[in-house]
């Protein structure tokens, strides 16, 4: 027991620290109605064309539907990378609730299904900016990578939540026509339009230069270069994309699921998606757990094996218990495969490129879920309903087995240098950083003992590393004079990196020690990308340049 509890201890109090931060408090809160109306139309956009033409027509208007969204999603996501990430979310809803008004409005006047699915094109196109946006500001959000991990876990549980309440409203206003349940997913989203008022992040203003469409179409194909480049986010990716697939078609197949073979009528729809929803707060739970470990590769084949045995039930379901059952085992496969993925991206992802990495990923997300949804029928067709369901889950787990010692080697990169860490938190050019940008400077530092003696730099030497103390004490040495010592904590060289100078002093190792350096490409591009950090740093190296030439003229 007391060994449970030193896992759960951490991150249930990572999670309490979440809750008690207000403006992740009020993002969460206006998410989970963003997740609210998201599964209600889906719903009823499915309901609606199975009505109209069977499995069929709902695979074909998956595609009409999710495609557009899908090539565009990392465009839509990239404003987040140019603009205040706030801003975006907040935008974003504000145009979903529009998009998914007027689609409300075109069904209550009877208009064609053309013109219904392609209103609901649009509203999906405008969903795109939520989802990605929301995961990228979650780090702004934060406090620590504990509780990066616990608002992750909070936003799955806010998307259970939310999922479990929009498939209650597509059940309940069923009978109302799809009409209704996009009216009530339009007032769900204004009003989390309404909750994001006065969240504003600590981060500047982002320097986004004039806007052309151009620009922004190049900001999303570097999304989409850094998932193609990065081996590490390549087999995440392609996890996540089978994952996508699969999911698009079971959502397919529970349709005449729940229609046909249960006899549940088109509010069984809702019902299983309410019952999945129910799922996914169960994943959510255990993904407080999971996310907060530093090894993730067991927790997410353990996810893709729950997926396939939801698979399995599905196919060989008679009954609605059972029906039941998979959905819920389906939904927290789901949600702890989301968590995991998303953590393990967000700890090998740099902050300047994050949203448009989640452009990508929701792209891919839903062009595969299209695909899935497009595949759905001819898997019906050839192997019957129970072999399709079957081979969608288990197509999950084969491909997580496949890819385990890529993602183990993903783990090895991802777990934190704790000891840099905390070292370069303490210096004061770096505080205003982003905490993954910190975490991903504390990765490129290197070790170096120094004997008792060891000159690190020579005065009039040139520049090439930032230096951290781990340890020993440093004598600064200027025209052979010593001026100060420097300890643990203490750090130097950086006015040659930002005055564009030779060396002004020699740094020499009184007693045995180590320090960590940092390649000035690096130091100076960390610094550049945010206007505080630089501010801070200029500060500091000319105040210290002041400093020594006021100790070597006394």
């Amino acid at each position: 027991m007391n060994r449970l509890l030193s896992h759960v201890g951490p991150p249930l109090r990572a999670l309490q620290a979440v809750l008690r931060n207000r403006r992740i408090t009020r993002m969460q809160l206006a998410f989970l109605l963003f997740n609210v109306a998201e599964p209600a139309m889906w719903v009823a956009i499915f309901v609606y064309a199975f009505e109209q033409g069977g499995t069929k027509e709902v695979g074909i208007v998956s595609i009409l539907v999710l495609v557009p969204a899908g090539v565009l999603a990392p465009v839509a996501a990239a404003l987040g990378d140019r603009f205040r990430r706030e801003l975006v979310v907040r935008s974003g809803y504000l145009a979903q609730s529009v998009t998914t008004g007027v689609t409300a409005v075109a069904l209550a006047a009877g208009a064609p299904p053309a013109v219904v699915y392609v209103l609901a094109a649009i509203a999906a196109i405008t969903f795109t900016t939520g989802r990605p946006n929301h995961h990228a500001l979650t780090p702004l959000l934060s406090e620590s990578p504990e509780q990066v991990a616990a608002a992750n876990s909070v936003s799955s549980l806010a998307e259970g939540i939310g999922y479990t309440a929009g498939g209650i409203l597509a059940a309940v206003l069923a009978d109302s026509g799809a009409g209704a349940v996009f009216a009530g997913a339009a007032v769900a989203l204004l009003l989390g339009t309404l909750l994001t008022l006065g969240v504003r992040t600590h981060a500047n203003d982002r320097e986004a230069g004039p806007f052309r469409p151009w620009t922004l179409a190049a900001d999303a194909a570097i999304g989409m270069t850094i998932l193609i480049r990065a081996p590490g986010t390549r087999l995440l990716v392609f996890l996540a994309g089978v994952v996508a697939i699969s999911s698009g078609a079971l959502g397919v197949l529970m349709v005449p699921l729940a229609v046909q073979t249960l006899g549940l009528g088109d509010a069984g729809v809702g019902f299983l998606t309410t019952m999945i929803s129910v799922g996914l707060l169960v994943g959510a739970g255990a993904s407080v757990v999971f996310a907060a470990r530093r090894r993730l590769t067991a927790p997410i084949v353990l996810g893709a094996a729950i997926f396939a045995v939801s698979g399995v039930l599905f196919g060989w379901t008679a009954a609605t218990m059972v029906a039941v059952i998979a959905s819920i085992v389906y939904g927290a496969a789901l949600t702890l495969l989301d968590v995991l993925g998303r953590t393990m991206l967000q700890r090998t992802t740099t902050d300047d490129v994050l949203t448009r990495v989640f452009g990508a990923v929701e792209a891919l997300w839903l062009l595969g879920y299209a695909g899935g949804a497009a595949l759905a029928p001819v898997l019906d067709s050839w192997l019957g309903l129970s072999w399709a369901f079957a081979t969608a889950g288990l197509a999950v787990i084969a491909t997580a087995l496949a890819i385990t010692v890529g993602l183990r080697a993903i783990d090895a990169k991802a777990v934190l240098p704790e000891r840099q860490l905390s070292l370069l938190a303490r210096i004061p050019m770096f505080t205003p950083l982003p905490r993954m940008d910190l975490e991903r400077l504390a990765r490129q530092l290197d070790r170096i003992d120094t004997p008792a003696g060891t000159e690190v730099i020579r005065q009039g030497d040139v520049g090439d590393r930032f230096y951290v103390i781990d340890g020993g004490r440093f004598e600064i040495v200027i025209d052979g004079k010593p001026i100060a010592v420097q300890t643990e904590g203490d750090y130097f060289g950086e006015i040659a990196l930002l005055q564009d100078v030779p060396r002004t002093a020699t740094v020499r190792a009184i007693e045995d020690g180590a320090v960590w350096a940092l390649d000035q490409e690096e130091f100076l591009a960390t610094l550049t990308d945010l206007p505080q950090a630089a501010s801070a740093a200029h500060a500091i190296s000319t105040e210290r340049l002041r400093t020594a030439q006021r100790s070597t003229s006394a």
